[in-house]
């Protein structure tokens, strides 16, 4: 079964300006990504992005990165599928052929464990009936809305006649973007909803969830990693890149 493991890595970031590459610890954000992929010991790591300077951070680290991706996969509005298509199209002219499972690495998820993914690949190699695995995180569905009115009100089912209520009387609740391990068949067959309906949930620790989408984001992630000495949680779900 040939596993590879890709990091999406788009320059064009608005809320925070060429994130993908800002440094954290000494190491551009999308190493730790590549750094991670590596550990997993799969076939390839192969970086996507759509600009020069990315792609040669990444092959620094240790990432492929053959080409640059095409304008589709490359706009504000690009998904997912349109990345895993532009490598469809693009891949088999360097002489790389299709994976069986792909591991997608965010860079903006610089927490997460080799065990969980190790798992998830297991998990989909021997059992044909699961469409997709995705690494969770706890959250609290406890979420409320500001409505057309500017009034405050919840998003889920809450009782009236309360103000508050216990988390415990609510379904466990999990955020589902940290990361994917999705078969490549199922891309062709589902196109959009290419993770399918049977995605199996590994729940790993809700620091996996921390997601860097803005500078508030990036200075918590940067202010974790580069604490001495790093508390274990985080030396728990960090891959620290090697020097190129």
């Amino acid at each position: 079964m040939r596993v590879y493991a890709f990091v999406p890595a788009r320059s064009g970031s608005k809320g925070l300006p060429d994130k993908n590459i800002a440094e954290i610890d000494g190491h551009p954000l999308l190493s730790y990504a590549v750094a991670f992929g590596l550990a997993l010991g799969i076939d390839r790591v192969i970086l996507s992005t759509d600009s020069e300077q990315y792609a040669e951070i990444g092959r620094r680290y240790g990432a492929e990165c053959p080409y640059l991706r095409g304008p589709k996969a490359s706009s504000d509005t690009a998904m997912e599928e349109d990345i895993l298509a532009d490598m469809e199209e693009n891949l088999p002219r360097f002489g790389i052929e299709m994976p069986d499972l792909w591991v997608r690495l965010k860079p903006t998820n610089p927490f997460r464990t080799v065990a969980s993914v190790k798992e998830g690949i297991a998990v989909l190699a021997n059992s044909p009936e699961v469409d997709s695995v995705r690494i969770v995180s706890p959250e609290d569905c406890r979420l409320w809305t500001i409505n057309g009115q500017g009034w405050f009100e919840p998003l889920v089912a809450w009782d009236p006649a309360r103000s508050v209520m216990r988390r415990s009387e609510f379904p466990a609740a999990y955020s589902p973007f940290n990361l994917d391990i999705l078969r490549h068949a199922n891309l062709a067959r589902l196109g959009s909803a290419y993770m399918g309906s049977k995605i199996r949930p590994i729940v790993a620790h809700k620091i996996t969830g921390l997601d860097i989408n803005d500078s508030d984001d990036f200075a918590i992630a940067k202010a974790l990693i580069e604490m001495r000495p790093r508390p274990q949680v985080i030396a728990d779900h960090l891959v620290v890149p090697a020097l190129p």
